[in-house]
C-alpha cells in the first residue's frame, strides 16, 4: 500500500449560517473580528450526490491568523450547505485544505476508508474545484481544493465587499 498523501496546513473552517451579515457582525461585536472578502457564487458544474448540481450561497471570510473562518449562506439550490443547515442548523461544517491534486487522495481515500463519501464535485470558472467527502473528519467534512495561483472569485461572482 502506498503512504498516505499528508494533508497541508489548514485552509480554513467552513462554518454554515442562516444569515451571513448577522454571523459576521456577531463575530465583529464578540471578538474584533470583521469579515473581509463578501461575495456571491453560482457554482454551475457541480456534482452532488452524484447528481448534476446547481446552487448559489454567500461567502464571507474573517481572518483567524493562520487561517480564516468562511461564513457560508446558502441562498439557492439544493447544496451541501441548505442541507446542513435544515438538519443541524447554524455550525461547524467542513475543514477545508488545499492541495495539488484532489484526485490523489481521492484514490487514496477510496482505497482505504470504507466509509468515505463523495458529496460534492465542484469546479468554478477560473481552474478552482473542491470536493466535499464526509465520513473522514470524525464527524465534519473535508473539503479538498485544488487551486491555481492566480485565483480570484470568477467574474459571475457579485463583489459585496473587499
Amino acid at each position: 500500500m502506498t503512504a498516505a498523501p499528508r494533508l497541508p496546513a489548514l485552509f480554513h473552517v467552513g462554518f454554515v449560517v442562516a444569515d451571513l451579515e448577522a454571523a459576521g457582525a456577531d463575530y465583529e461585536r464578540r471578538y474584533g473580528i470583521p469579515v473581509e472578502r463578501v461575495f456571491d457564487l453560482t457554482v454551475e458544474d457541480a456534482e452532488l450526490d452524484g447528481a448534476p448540481a446547481r446552487f448559489s450561497a454567500r461567502y464571507g471570510f474573517l481572518p483567524l491568523g493562520n487561517t480564516d473562518l468562511e461564513l457560508i449562506q446558502p441562498l439557492e439550490g439544493d447544496s451541501p450547505y441548505s442541507r446542513f443547515l435544515a438538519g443541524h442548523g447554524d455550525g461547524i461544517h467542513h475543514l477545508a485544505f488545499v492541495v495539488d491534486s484532489i484526485d490523489a487522495y481521492l484514490e487514496h481515500l477510496r482505497a482505504t476508508e470504507a466509509g468515505a463519501e463523495l458529496v460534492l464535485d465542484a469546479r468554478v470558472p477560473g481552474g478552482l474545484r473542491f470536493v466535499y467527502v464526509d465520513g473522514t473528519a470524525y464527524g465534519t467534512v473535508l473539503e479538498l481544493v485544488e487551486m491555481p495561483e492566480d485565483f480570484a472569485p470568477p467574474a459571475e461572482a457579485t463583489n459585496l465587499h473587499l
